[in-house]
């Protein structure tokens, strides 16, 4: 179904999959068993529910997207996360991966969602981020000024490892690991 959506980002990714010619055991791992995980988790049949038959057969790409981000929070297991835009399936994915952490709307979190629609917002956000902090970006790729509020924020002294799956851009807050950026194809 995503060669039919993306052909030619699939293409140009394709030495990038799998974790093909990463070389930090951190980036490997987070890509191998999060990014790239195909096994069901426990809450996919519930959190299914929430969409339409014909979108649960057809696999479709926001199921995906929606099960990363429940596979990201569950990888993060933070004490507080935020999501910044009206985004109520995400927010029932998130939610369910880890039901003990605070939703907060305003302030510092550990593991913060920012929607394509707010994406002017992530870089100032970014700076208040805790260490070993984790932000997933919506719509990276999604016009020149998301592309370049997204490079933007690779660059800033404070941002880590960062990940570019083409929907999504996840940054990690780590001071102790060396800056690097990849593209995934996801």
């Amino acid at each position: 179904m995503r060669l039919i959506r993306h052909p030619w980002i699939w293409l140009l990714r394709f030495r990038k999959r799998k974790g093909y010619g990463v070389h930090s055991p951190f980036a490997f791992s987070f890509i191998t068993t999060v990014v790239n995980e195909r096994t069901p988790f426990y809450a996919y049949s519930e959190l299914g529910r929430l969409h339409p038959w014909w979108v649960r057969m057809a696999r479709l790409y926001p199921v995906q997207c929606r099960r990363l981000l429940f596979r990201l929070a569950n990888f993060e297991e933070p004490q507080t996360m935020r999501i910044v835009g009206d985004r109520p399936m995400e927010l029932a994915y998130i939610r369910r991966a880890v039901p003990r952490a605070r939703i907060i709307n305003i302030g510092v979190a550990d593991f913060l969602f920012v929607a394509a629609e707010h994406m002017d917002e992530a870089l100032p956000l970014s700076e208040q981020m805790p260490e070993n902090g984790m932000m997933v970006v919506e719509g990276i790729h999604k016009n020149h000024a998301a592309l370049q509020t997204w490079r933007a924020l690779q660059e800033a002294p404070h941002t880590g490892i960062t990940f570019d799956l083409f929907t999504y851009g996840i940054a990690f807050f780590d001071p102790h690991r060396h800056k690097q950026h990849y593209r995934v194809n996801f």
